[in-house]
Formats: C-alpha cells, structure tokens, sequence
C-alpha cells in the first residue's frame, strides 16, 4: 500500500503483507528510516501492539540516593521563605546584602588613601576605614541618639559582623545557623521566645512554666509528636531535663536543630538555668551571601545604650566568641570588618575586636597549609585516612 508522504516522498509497508488505514492508525511502534539517494522512499517497519516501559527495579543504594538527592532540594527549598526568595532574586540584578549599606570592607582598595587629611571634616571614602575602640563608638551613637539629634537614646546596639565563609574545601563554604548565645549582662530584646519544654516529672514541669516555658510535656507527649498528633511548629525552641534524655531519642529526626543535645546547650540538669539562657539569651544568626556564596552577614542585638560600656563589650566578647567557632582559625581571619549601628540609624562606626578573635597556633597553621598544599596537589577524590593524615599518599582515584 503507498500513502502520499509529507515531502512528496512515499510511504512503502513492506513488512510481508498489506496493512490497511485502520491498521495504521492502531497503538503500534514505528520505526521510520529515510533512504537517501536516486528515489525518495521512506521505509517504514511497522510492529503491531503496544509497547509497554516496564520500570527496572532499583537498588537499595540508589533508592537512598534518591531520597538523599531529595530531601537536599528540600532543604534548600525551606532555607528561604517566598519574600526572602523574591528578594534574593530582585538582589542578583542589583547589589548582595554584603554590599548594601553600609557596604563590605576592602583593604586593598583602601591600600593607596591617606591615613587621614588635614581638616577634621571630610568624605569617608577619601580616607582608609578608622576602627574605633568599641566605647569610642558607643560615645558616638549616644550623641548622634541624644534629644537634639535623632532623640532616641533607648535604642538597641546592633553589632554588625562581615563574615569570610570559605573554608578547607573550595567547593564548600560555613552553613547557615542560628543559636541563642548566654551572656553575662542579659537586657530586654523585646522578642517572643516559645519555649517547649521535657521534664519527667511533674514538679520540674511546673517550675519551667513558672520560669518561661509555654508548656511543659512529658514522655507522654513524644510518641504523640512523633505521630504529628502535637505541633511542634508553634514552639521557637525546645529544652529537656536529663531525665528525658533516653525518651526524646526518637524525636531527632521531627524536631531537628531544635531537639536538645548537651551540644547546642538545651539539655542539661538545671532546667531553671537552661530556660534562662534560651529565654534571655542573645539570637546569632549566620546567613551566607546568596550572591557571593564566600561572603557571610550575622546582625546581633548585643545591649542598649543606656547600659556600662563595660557590659556591651561583656556581651560583645561572648558574641564573637561564639561566631569564632564556626570556622577554623587557622585558615585566617573569619570576622572581616565589624561596625556598631543604633537602632534604624544609618551611622555606622568600624570597631577593633581584635582582642575577642581567637589565635591559631603555628602548628595549627603548618597543619592546615599543608592539607590545604595536599589538596591542590592531588585533584582527587581523597579517603578518609588520607584526610586525616596530609602526609598520606593514599589516595582514591575519582
């Protein structure tokens, strides 16, 4: 049977037997091969039924890379909200919160400017940054805050930290976090903490709501929470006395970074003090630069200004303290510029924290430049002992 073809070219069904235009036209599979040359023909094998893609099986290790592959999108998804999403996509075509006022230092593009002019009056930018010590700049925004100014002189004091987030690895930089960091001078910060709180007994239940807790549960409760019976999505975070240690095992997976570990300070056996800290605590939150991936911003409410200048550095130390254990001292400075703003004022004033910063030792640094030597000269996939040991010459070829 010839059909005209689309191209003048012939349709030809040389299967054996003559097919008819109902037989055409029925589920089949096709195979079509144009023969080039003297004539046009296009040869068509036709081989009646269906044909049915049976799905392989699949191993376990696949099976977990997939749900692995998964849950990463997932988490990625979840680490910003759809404002945050909006606004990250806004800011690629204009300038990473890095680079927003009051902008992110250089050294090298200071390197060529004065120390400082003549005259006492001045554009900042004609001039290399001056860092202030941190009461000369507490001074400054109690007299730009005074009532002839910007009258608000119970304004918070907000510390705000330019982060390096590379690390040992190029292809990996410091994750996000957020923890609640104790200090030594606690203020008012004016935010609502919910607090879920484990207690076996009844009476250590009773005093952490008298403490600060919004509720205090029982083993009673985890299997419930487990099942989605209890939402846990209204609680900030959660606290455990040690009695409950052996009983919140099975809630790792639900409650995540906010199940209570020994590690991030919310198990312990005072549950009293344990509440105080998350309650009255100071919230350091690490984000990376969603532009620039090795660039990192964390804004802290350290004090108010009313407080001593000898309690905000108190708290300022804690502070950066804990921002310091993020990353490993010996790849270099962590904290690439610190200022002290007030409240929504836009004045800013560059502090040394030099002191507060930890110090690698030289063995430190000899180890990690030499793992890091190690690494740029084998551009494979290292094992674990090779890792550990730069020394090693063992090594899995990727």
């Amino acid at each position: 049977m010839f059909l005209p073809g689309r191209f003048g070219a012939t349709l030809t069904a040389v299967s054996g037997h003559t097919h008819s235009v109902l037989g055409l036209i029925s589920p089949c599979s096709v195979e079509i091969q144009q023969i080039r040359g003297g004539g046009r023909n296009i040869l068509m094998n036709r081989t009646s039924g269906r044909k049915r893609n049976l799905k392989a099986g699949i191993s376990k290790a696949e099976r977990a890379a997939r749900r692995a592959a998964r849950e990463a999108k997932e988490a990625a998804r979840k680490q910003y909200n759809f404002m945050e999403r909006h606004q990250i996509r806004r800011m690629k075509s204009l300038l990473s919160p890095s680079q927003q006022h009051p902008g992110r230092y250089s050294s090298e593009e200071e390197a060529n400017l004065p120390e400082r002019l003549a005259t006492n009056v001045y554009i900042r930018g004609t001039v290399k940054t001056r860092f202030h010590s941190i009461s000369e700049a507490l001074e400054f925004h109690r007299r730009l805050q005074s009532p002839s100014i910007y009258n608000n002189p119970n304004s918070f004091v907000r510390l705000r930290l330019e982060l390096n987030m590379t690390t040992e690895k190029a292809t990996k930089t410091v994750p996000n976090s957020e923890e609640i960091v104790p200090v030594p001078y606690p203020f008012v910060h004016n935010e609502k903490r919910a607090i879920l709180a484990f207690a076996h007994d009844e009476k250590l239940q009773e005093l952490a709501v008298e403490k600060g807790a919004e509720i205090a549960v029982g083993p009673e409760v985890v299997k419930k929470i487990v099942k989605g019976q209890f939402r846990i999505d209204d609680y900030d975070f959660c606290v455990a006395h040690t009695d409950m240690a052996q009983y919140i095992t099975p809630l790792r997976g639900v409650l995540r970074s906010r199940c209570p570990s020994k590690l991030n300070g919310a198990l312990g056996d005072d549950l009293e003090v344990v509440i105080g800290k998350f309650k009255n605590g100071i919230r350091v939150k690490i984000a990376g630069d969603p532009v620039y991936p090795i660039w990192g911003l964390s804004n802290i409410i350290v004090g108010k200004l009313p407080m001593e200048n000898e309690q905000i550095e108190a708290n300022i130390a804690c502070v950066v303290k804990a921002v310091c254990k993020h990353r490993n001292p010996a790849l270099g400075p962590f904290i690439n510029r610190a200022v002290l703003m007030c409240g929504s004022a836009s004045a800013y004033f560059p502090v040394n924290l030099q002191k507060f910063v930890p110090v690698a030792s030289e063995e430190e640094k000899e180890k990690v430049t030499a793992k890091l030597k190690f690494l740029k000269e084998r551009p494979c996939k290292l094992s674990e002992d090779a890792v550990a040991n730069p020394d090693a010459t063992q090594v899995v070829a990727s």
